[in-house]
């Protein structure tokens, strides 16, 4: 497993990876917050541990279709229009022109990449699901 993660995983991964960590699992809260809001104290799913239970399993189902992906599989994919992102004037200038590095976003990668990135992203926050479910 380590000698796969050197060959897939390079510098230019890691901010992609950062922020869809940091996204997901912000969702994740956000989900489970509204679920722990609406349904009642009566159900299960009221308690925090088996909420991170089900969002693992989730996870865990992201991480098999990510791996799937990585062995060729093709998943269609629904692609929604979206409206080009125009930055203002006062934020043309990012503090990668003072770097010599050039900030690589997710949608700069691969597909490969983008997997790869995905696949840690979904590892990485089972484990984090997890131990939440067993600690809570």
């Amino acid at each position: 497993m380590i000698r796969w993660l050197k060959k897939h995983v390079t510098r230019d991964m890691i901010r992609p990876l950062i922020y869809q960590i940091f996204t997901r699992a912000l969702l994740a809260l956000c989900a489970a917050e509204l679920i722990h809001f609406f349904i009642p104290n009566s159900w299960p799913l009221a308690l925090f541990s088996n909420l991170a239970l089900v969002f693992s399993v989730l996870f865990l189902l992201g991480v098999i279709v990510a791996w799937m992906r990585l062995d060729g599989l093709h998943i269609p994919q629904f692609k929604l229009p979206r409206m080009k992102r125009k930055d203002p004037p006062f934020l043309t200038g990012d503090m990668a022109d003072h770097l010599d590095d050039d900030i690589i976003k997710f949608d700069n990668l691969d597909k490969e990449e983008q997997d790869v990135c995905t696949l840690l992203t979904d590892l990485m926050l089972v484990a984090v699901c997890l131990l939440l479910a067993m600690i809570l």
